[in-house]
């Protein structure tokens, strides 16, 4: 055996799940404590994983990088031939639909972060912050600028709820009827 305390091992797998590489990886590194999840409040909404020391020093020096390093930023044409394709198709088959791209790439996004969770999360001074849940954030032009209503359990959404929660979400956001939250 690998004498390893799996509620100490952070997991890689789907919705966090504990993999037996991750297993192997904790034994590799002498310590199931690199990684480990740092108690949240009871109920709360996302897991907090210690950060070890590479990871801080990791994060110093690319903030440090982008602030004293000049950037230049890449952009890319992707062919979405089959996307548009099957986005007509549905909004031909399926009456009173109206998907647009967005609606797409909303679920798309929420999808993959779902399947990698370790990309569902945010930096904070004391851990990287895993979020149990899939919120997707979406940029509204609005006469005062941009807003980003979030549209909340995005994965568990389909096209139609997730089309119709963000017209709303939109609109709301036209008129300055958004909450904070």
């Amino acid at each position: 055996t690998l004498n390893i305390d799996v509620a100490r091992v952070s997991g890689s797998g789907p919705n966090g799940r504990v993999l037996k590489a991750d297993v192997e990886a904790a034994a590799r590194s002498g310590t199931a404590a690199a990684g480990a999840a740092i108690a949240a409040p009871s109920g709360a909404a996302f897991e907090d994983i210690a950060h070890s020391n590479t990871r801080r020093v990791i994060a110093q020096r690319l903030s440090e990088a982008k602030r004293s390093i000049p950037h230049f930023y890449l952009t890319i044409d992707c062919d979405v031939d089959a996307l548009l394709a099957a986005r007509r198709q549905a909004n031909e088959m399926i009456d009173g639909l109206k998907l647009s791209v967005n609606d797409l790439v909303i679920k798309a996004v929420a999808l993959a972060l779902r399947k990698v969770p370790a990309a569902n999360a945010a930096w904070t001074e004391t851990a990287i912050r895993r979020f149990r849940d899939v919120d997707v954030a979406v940029a509204v032009s609005t006469p005062n600028g941009l807003i980003t209503p979030v549209l909340r359990n995005a994965d568990a959404k389909n096209l139609r709820q997730i089309s119709a929660e963000m017209k709303q979400l939109a609109a709301r956001a036209q008129e300055s009827r958004l909450r904070p939250d």
